[in-house]
């Protein structure tokens, strides 16, 4: 089943805040006509009210900004005695916004500093009001928005929890179907060759004319394929469960003399060089080497036609060397066409801060070179 989700067009930001800013300014202007019988607005009041609903379109980039701005206004409008309405709501809104974006700590500050400022201030203007009335009417006049503005906010993180709540089940959804269809499909293809190559073993080491090179070869895709299998199926295993796959560092330095091995097993000459001590390089370098070699190898093998391969692995104090050259056909390597192989070798050697190039030679052949930096008291 399908669904089209139609995305509502939605106003900018800074266009929302200016056109309610006006819509405000609008209703406060008119609901102060006629708030005080016999006490006509003059021209100041609506100035004043106007400029509170400016302040208020900057509670996004400044909520500080609004806060103030509306409170000062307030404070000039009633020490000029104009007629008192609807003009106490824009700095419960500025109350409102500040208490939706900023911390409770911030909030406690300023609604205490507001709290003590707007009780002296109708002390000054209405000296003949009851000191418990206005500190009533201010627990009011801050609290009512506080609250509200807080419980906006948290509503919103709820929300924000559940989709992304709900995000994470579909993703599970997605890792559970992509683990069943890659098990059936490449578990399978692993499966057969692995048996193939196990009948064509038999049979090859049964028969006493058949040369020592198809034994071995034969034997390394056995292993080869079966060892495949073994990595699949533990990739596969959190994912068919739903869970993220245990992304952990496969391969040392020690590990690149036996994959050389194998690949000498299926007929390419490699010669491998190493230097350096391999124990000081840390787990993370020295997977990401071990990928790079392997991956290099295997265009070798598939792509170059080359007769001899040479992988060098240089342990140096800081930092980890490999090349992998061939004598193969080379050619110039397009972006476009690098494929998942070249790519991912990049990605994995730029993720650990490393330089990585894969080129022709200038005598022939291809080279992959990688450099990558490490910490020593990394080292396991």
């Amino acid at each position: 089943m399908s669904t089209t989700n139609a995305t509502r067009p939605r106003l900018p930001a800074p266009v929302f805040d200016i056109g309610l800013a006006v819509l405000l300014a609008v209703l406060a202007s008119g609901g102060t006509v006629g708030a005080n019988e016999g006490h006509r607005p003059e021209p100041v009041a609506f100035a004043l009210i106007w400029a509170m609903a400016a302040f208020l379109a900057l509670r996004r980039l400044s909520p500080e900004a609004a806060l103030a701005g509306t409170v000062a206004g307030l404070s000039v409008y009633l020490y000029l005695d104009l007629p008192q309405g609807p003009v106490f709501m824009l700095p419960a809104l500025a109350v409102f916004f500040y208490a939706f974006t900023r911390s409770v700590r911030a909030l406690a500050i300023a609604l205490g500093v507001l709290f003590v400022y707007t009780v002296a201030l109708h002390q000054v203007v209405d000296p003949g009001r009851s000191l418990w009335f206005i500190a009533t009417l201010t627990v009011l006049w801050l609290g009512i928005p506080a609250v509200g503005g807080r419980i906006v906010r948290e509503a919103r993180r709820a929300r924000t929890r559940e989709r992304e709540a709900e995000r994470e089940r579909y993703r599970a959804d997605e890792r559970v179907e992509m683990a069943r269809e890659i098990h059936d499909v490449v578990g399978h293809s692993l499966a057969v060759v692995s048996m193939n190559a196990g009948v064509a073993l038999h049979m090859a080491e049964k028969h006493d004319g058949t040369p020592e090179a198809v034994v071995e070869n034969l034997r390394a895709i056995r292993e080869a394929s079966n060892v495949a299998l073994q990595d699949l199926r533990a990739t596969l295993a959190p994912l068919r469960r739903g869970q993220a796959p245990e992304l952990r560092p496969t391969g040392a330095v020690s590990d690149i003399a036996a994959l050389v091995d194998g690949v000498r097993k299926g007929g390419l000459p490699v010669e491998y060089q190493l230097t350096g001590d391999p124990a000081a390089v840390p787990v993370n370098v020295a997977a990401t080497a071990y990928r790079v070699v392997q991956e290099s190898l295997t265009n070798v093998i598939r792509h170059s036609g080359a007769t001899k391969a040479v992988v060098q692995v240089a342990c140096d104090p800081g930092a980890l060397r490999v090349h992998i050259l061939d004598d193969g056909r080379g050619g110039p390597l397009h972006p476009d066409r690098m494929g998942q192989g070249v790519t991912g070798m990049m990605e994995r050697v730029q993720a650990g801060g490393g330089a990585f190039t894969a080129a022709p030679r200038p005598g022939g052949g291809f080279a992959v070179k990688a450099h990558i930096p490490y910490d020593r008291k990394e080292a396991r």
